[in-house]
């Protein structure tokens, strides 16, 4: 009887202390610090400019040929840190947090969407006043530099893409038992805080197995993901994104107004998105398209292996430059003398491509 009283006085007790634990969350008690991540996250090469009220976070490193990197959801521009290090040297590679995603952000305009946020890219690049440029991009980014061309195609002289959500992402994919017991909790009680371990979890769920994430890009998600109001801010762009998936077609056909040239880094581990290789290729109706497959590798292959994924982005960028450098030759060698050629057009560099 003595030993069932204290069984009985232990789980009081940690349902009390369960209960206030969930109340202190829910109360922002683990809420990540703004001031502290900026101190954390926002030193340089590190910079924030300010475009339409927004504050971006935006890294510009190297020197050469522009690269735009677009991350996907959750993450930051941190998901490019492998390799931005890997293409430094010979490149100018600019990245940076689109919201509601990293430190960018918020919006004053209350609007969370992915032609928001092509608006802001273009933004960006005017105050950067970069020239035109390959845009490299993965997950929701790649629905962001669809959108982007589509606006602005004079900017774009190629695109590379690794995970590309033409398709509404599966709803019906085998997901970690973890993820789904924490399910309802997230949902009716803690809907604006993640625990670390959970994104961990999370990493491990959508990459190809063996993969091990480290303790930074654990870090990056569960600092940033638990800013203030940044899963308010997340939800509302999901929910856009959702409406414009179901409501047919749009993001699909922004593949067709693509005239540049395309690498799709196909990653077959990946179970996040519906659609499969040959069906992307054949949305591309008008842009000639290179597509190299790895057959494990999952979500996040800049950083499963950013070796073997960066080699690959860095022989088409090669492609791409000599192409433009060849078209800029071929015009000066037909001028007159003392002619100055304008900037080459990205979309007739396609044709040359193969």
């Amino acid at each position: 009887m003595k030993l069932l009283r204290s069984l009985v006085w232990l789980l009081g007790f940690a349902i009390v202390a369960a209960a206030l634990g969930v109340l202190a969350l829910r109360a922002g008690w683990g809420d990540s610090d703004a001031a502290a991540m900026r101190v954390k996250y926002g030193q340089s090469p590190a910079q924030f400019i300010t475009v339409d009220g927004v504050p971006l976070r935006v890294m510009d490193e190297g020197s050469g040929p522009v690269v735009v990197m677009l991350h996907g959801s959750i993450v930051s521009l941190h998901e490019w840190d492998l390799v931005a290090q890997r293409l430094k040297d010979q490149y100018r590679v600019v990245r940076l947090d689109w919201p509601p995603y990293g430190l960018s952000g918020p919006d004053p305009s209350g609007v969370y969407s992915t032609p928001r946020v092509a608006e802001l890219l273009a933004g960006v690049v005017e105050s950067l006043q970069l020239p035109a440029f390959t845009l490299v991009a993965t997950s929701n980014g790649a629905n962001v530099a669809l959108e982007y061309n589509l606006h602005h195609a004079d900017k774009v002289k190629a695109l590379a893409l690794s995970i590309v959500p033409l398709e509404r992402p599966s709803q019906t994919r085998a997901v970690d038992w973890r993820i789904q017991m924490m399910a309802p909790v997230h949902r009716y009680l803690l809907p604006e805080h993640h625990f670390r371990w959970w994104y961990r979890v999370l990493l491990k769920d959508t990459t190809a197995p063996g993969f091990e994430p480290t303790d930074a890009m654990v870090d990056t998600l569960f600092d940033m993901n638990n800013l203030p109001g940044a899963a308010k801010r997340q939800a509302r762009y999901i929910e856009a994104n959702t409406k414009v998936f179901k409501a047919g077609d749009a993001i699909a056909r922004t593949a067709e107004q693509v005239r540049v040239p395309v690498l799709l880094q196909w990653c077959e581990q990946d179970t996040v998105i519906s659609q499969n290789a040959q069906s992307t290729v054949r949305r591309f109706t008008n842009a000639p398209v290179e597509l190299i497959s790895y057959a494990d590798i999952g979500h996040f292959p800049m950083w499963e292996q950013p070796d073997r994924f960066t080699n690959d982005l860095r022989k088409f960028l090669v492609r791409v430059n000599a192409s433009q450098a060849a078209e800029v030759a071929a015009v000066q060698a037909q001028a007159p003398q003392g002619f100055v050629p304008p900037a080459p057009d990205p979309a007739s560099s396609s044709a040359q491509y193969r």
